[in-house]
Order: structure tokens, then sequence, then C-alpha cells
């Protein structure tokens, strides 16, 4: 090769070189900022290289979220509820043990009275009603499951581990007729379930139910049903004796600080189906209020009558609706506030979100706290509970199975705060809404 041909080549090499780095530069390194006081410069927060390390995880990111995919596609939305030859009706009349706080199971009804069409009553006199549920202080925590004779009271049994308000709402579910969670026909799909590490006494509450014994409703498995045990709940040696399949589930199963969407759609689908006589239509995941039948009641993120428009947004939250771009947008959330963004591709693209730092305060390791946490709703399904986070020391990556997805940032203390970004990915969305 000839002087200048040697010349020449090396300056088309260095040219293609120095394309190549201007690319990853205009592509990674100055990515597209939005012009929001929720939304800040990566020179605030974020280190070039913790950008590049995201970056090349989003892009290794293929095999987990096949299997992500492959749990919601199993999905079959059939969540189980006990058969039973006698069922409750309104009023169902209760009674409790003097030695149990009286507070407590009145707030426990108060919630089912307000979220469902079931109405409970307190008699003067034991004797003269023939049937309903009698509160007993024991040793023991222990409610049958549905209601299971026809005449006489059925003992629900509150002992010192359940004597709270969460506690004895969950007898009372129970004795509704509505099973765990995690014993519902299609777990596998969802949850691995350790055997050897259940304590005997707990292994009761971790079977299956046989298929005759359950009537099935059309709704999804729920992560985060109040239903729903922990990783850690009846274990005999604090190993596991549970895991959920889609890992981002892993803080989210075993909250028990309130009644999830669809674990209220559980019961006034059982118990509230006949309470309106002219339906009404209901959009994005809503359904008729049996308690007002010119409603509906809507997923959070949604309000109005028929659920037809975006729930309104504090001043301080920002914009409520965003749009993924091919370039990453970064978003930082910092404070005590609660806000609910719905993320969209304009394109007909999944969407990608990589939390690269957060901290909620205080900070929880085994679930983390509906009030305290970033919770976000990738599923195609938004009636289902979003996976929430509540502390992350590495990037963790998500994507969405559909082009919508919703951001719920919960926070009670000034100290909390999230630093992600979010982007249009590369598939094109089969799931459009």
């Amino acid at each position: 090769m000839h002087f200048f041909e040697k010349v020449l080549f090396l300056n088309m090499i260095n040219l293609k070189k120095l394309f190549l780095h201007s690319v990853i530069y205009m592509l990674y390194i100055f990515p597209y900022m939005i012009n929001s006081t929720n939304f800040s410069s990566n020179d605030d927060y974020i280190e070039k290289g913790n950008i590049k390390r995201s970056i090349e995880e989003i892009n290794n990111f293929k095999y987990d979220n096949e299997k992500i995919d492959e749990i919601s596609t199993n999905n079959r939305k059939k969540r189980d509820i006990i058969k039973s030859h006698y069922n409750w009706t309104s009023p169902i009349f209760y009674y409790s043990d003097s030695r149990i706080n009286y507070r407590i199971i009145k707030q426990a009804i108060s919630i089912l009275e307000e979220h469902t069409c079931l109405k409970f009553a307190k008699p003067n006199n034991l004797f003269r009603i023939p049937t309903g549920i009698r509160f007993l202080r024991s040793r023991k925590c222990y409610a049958s499951l549905g209601k299971i004779v026809d005449k006489g009271w059925q003992i629900i049994y509150v002992g010192k581990e359940c004597n709270t308000v969460v506690g004895v709402l969950r007898l009372i579910i129970r004795t509704l007729g509505i099973i765990y969670e995690h014993c519902r026909l299609d777990r596998n799909f969802f949850i691995k379930v350790y055997e050897e590490n259940i304590a005997q006494s707990s292994k009761e509450d971790f079977q299956i139910l046989p298929q005759a014994k359950i009537k099935q409703l059309h709704l999804p498995y729920e992560y985060g049903s109040f239903m729903h045990f922990g990783m850690f709940t009846g274990s005999k040696n604090k190993m596991k004796t549970l895991t959920p399949k889609d890992l981002h589930y892993k803080y989210t199963v075993g909250q028990q600080e309130s009644l999830t969407f669809n674990d209220v759609k559980t019961l006034n689908m059982h118990y509230c189906s006949k309470e309106c006589r002219i339906r009404i239509p209901c959009y994005n995941y809503g359904y008729q209020d049996p308690n007002n039948c010119y409603k509906c009641i809507c997923i959070d993120g949604f309000e109005g009558i028929h659920c037809e428009k975006l729930t309104r947004s504090a001043p301080w939250c920002g914009p409520k609706e965003l749009y993924a771009k091919e370039k990453p947008i970064f978003f930082k959330l910092v404070g005590k506030k609660k806000c609910i963004y719905h993320i969209r591709s304009t394109r007909n693209r999944q969407i990608k979100i990589v939390i690269l730092k957060m901290r909620m305060e205080p900070t929880y390791t085994t679930t983390c706290s509906i009030h305290r946490s970033l919770e976000i709703k990738f599923w195609l399904d938004k009636s289902v509970s979003g996976a929430r986070f509540c502390f992350q020391k590495y990037s963790k990556i998500i994507k969405s199975q559909s082009n919508h997805v919703i951001l719920y940032y919960r926070s009670k203390d000034a100290r909390s705060y999230v630093y992600l970004y979010f982007k249009e990915a590369s598939q094109i969305n089969i799931h459009r809404e």
C-alpha cells in the first residue's frame, strides 16, 4: 500500500471512530431533558458511568422480560372464592367477646361496609338471632373458610397475633369465603412455594384447594392482595416460604395495610352483582359501584362517573401525562408528596423504565409500604397492583407489556427520593391501550 493510501485509510478509520463516539454521546450521554421541576439535568445526580451501565443492562434484559411476559400470558384471570351450600346475606349479624377490643372489630367491619354492599349489625340479644359471626378471644387466630352452617353462630377465633384491625379484617374476609391468593388454582404460574420451609401448623394455609370446592371469578392474579402471604410467612426456619416468579414483586407480596382494588372487586362480584338493575359503562378497568349504581369505582389514577378521566394532579407534581421517546428522559422525584403519572408511548411501543437510585424513609426490606414506595403498574391489566420499590442500591430495569405505564410516588418523609429514566423500547407493542 502506498504512503498516501495508508494516510487516507487511517483517516477513514479515525472518522469512523469519531462518528461512533458522536452517536453514543448524542444517544446516551446527552439525552433529551424535560423542562420541569420534576425533571433534572443529569449533571445534578447521575455520573456517566452509571448511565452507561444502565444502558448496557437494558440491552441485556431480554431474557428476564421474556419470563415476565410468559407469567402475564399465563394469567388466566380466574380469582377463586369458596363454593358453599350456604351464603351470607345482609345484614350479617355479629357479636364480640368482652375480652376483645370492640373498636378493632368495628373498624374492620366499617372498611367492608364502606367499600362493598355488605352490611353488618350487632344484635342486643345474641339468642334471638339464628345465625351470624361471633368473635371469641383465643390463643390462636382462625376462621373457617366461607359459611359452613345454615343456622347457628360461626366463630372467629382472635388470638394475640391477629388482635388488630388488619388481623380481624383478614379473618372476616376468610369467613366471607375469599381464599388466600397464593392458594389459587393457577398459583404455580406466579409463585414458587418452598414446602420444606413451611411450619407444620401453616401447611394448610399453603394448600391449593380442589377445583370442585371453589368458584372461579375472572380476575387476574394479585401479588399485592391483602390475602397474599409474604415471602417469609409461616416459615419454620426463617427461610422463604414463597417467592414471586416476577421478581419485581418480591417487596410487594405480603402487604397488610389495605385492601387492593381487586380484593374489593372480588367481594363485590360475589355478594353485590345484583345490586344494580340498570348497567352503566365503566372504562379503564372500573366497575359499577354497588352502593351508588350511577357511578363507577375507578382504579387509582382515573376518575369521573365512568372512570373516563385522568385523576387531577397536584401543582407540585408537575405534568400527569408523560411521553416516552427514543432517547432516555430523566425523572427526579424528591420529598414528601403523593403523585400519579401516566407514561405513554405515542408510537405504539413498549416502555422501559430504569430506576437508577432511590430511598424511601423509613426503609423496609421485607415488604414495601404502600404509603412509602414507588409503585409501577407495567402489566397490561392496570387493575392489578403495581410492583412496589422502597430501596434500590443498583439499577432496576422494568419493561412494560403495553404502551402505557402508571407510576405512583408516595412518601411521607422529606428525605425520600427517586431517580429514574424512561424511554421507548425497541419492540413494537402488541397490546395497545
